[in-house]
């Protein structure tokens, strides 16, 4: 038996195609509650993440009647926090785009679409949000493109990522001690199959060379202890000489 993708019942479905990578992903929906990790996670992960709200909202500095596109909207958790602006969310996955509209009802724009191909004309928003999603995106270069093509040079793009070097060097101090064990659990969820990559600044920079620069950058919960990264990215300055 086969199921609707055409991979064999019980088998995961093929990523190397769009509708296989679409049907894969919407496995991961359903795996990894959003809902659960928002508001019923350790007190720990959720005071990290209203650190990493506040330093999103600080650097996206939104004003009333921005456009703003969020990428990857999941559930409406982070276009919530926007409800000055002009809200449009896109997402891969309709079981995303079905609870963003049950959160925010029609007070946003939503649309089905892939991260790496937009369908939005240049410079379309003021403000461009992308968080915690390109660690699960195929090409993430091909995403930031992507970003920095719809907010157009005088647009605002920040996006966050977690620092998984950071991450995993803090479980292996925390599994050294026993009494601090029990944290561990909290940062078990931090590095799971959903990632296709291994995240920290070093690859941030890589993947947005050529493409962007970082212009503003905050580690959550802070700098000397960066388990995430939220980064305010600008356009690249043209080459002199270089036509428009």
């Amino acid at each position: 038996m086969a199921t609707k993708n055409g991979s064999p019942a019980g088998a995961a479905p093929d990523r190397s195609s769009p509708d296989g990578f679409a049907a894969w992903n919407e496995e991961m929906v359903e795996r990894y509650d959003i809902e659960r990790y928002y508001e019923r996670a350790h007190p720990v992960v959720r005071w990290l993440e209203h650190r990493r709200l506040a330093a999103l909202l600080r650097l996206a500095r939104p004003r009333p009647g921005d456009r703003v596109l969020e990428v990857g909207c999941g559930a409406g958790h982070v276009l919530e926090r926007f409800a000055v602006a002009i809200r449009t969310g896109i997402d891969l996955s309709p079981g995303m785009l079905a609870r963003t509209r049950r959160r925010l009802g029609a007070a946003v724009t939503l649309s089905r679409a892939s991260a790496d191909r937009l369908p939005f004309p240049d410079a379309a928003f003021d403000v461009v949000v992308c968080t915690e999603v390109l660690e699960h995106t195929p090409d993430p270069a091909a995403v930031v493109v992507e970003l920095m093509r719809v907010a157009g040079p005088h647009g605002r793009v920040v996006v966050s990522i977690p620092n998984e070097t950071e991450i995993d060097r803090v479980k292996r101090v925390l599994g050294r001690t026993p009494v601090l064990r029990r944290w561990l659990r909290t940062l078990a969820a931090e590095g799971n199959e959903w990632h296709l990559h291994r995240f920290d600044l070093a690859l941030l920079r890589r993947i947005i060379a050529g493409s962007a620069r970082i212009r503003g950058l905050v580690g959550i919960p802070g700098r000397l202890l960066p388990l995430r990264y939220v980064a305010l990215l600008g356009a690249e300055p043209r080459a002199a000489g270089r036509p428009a």
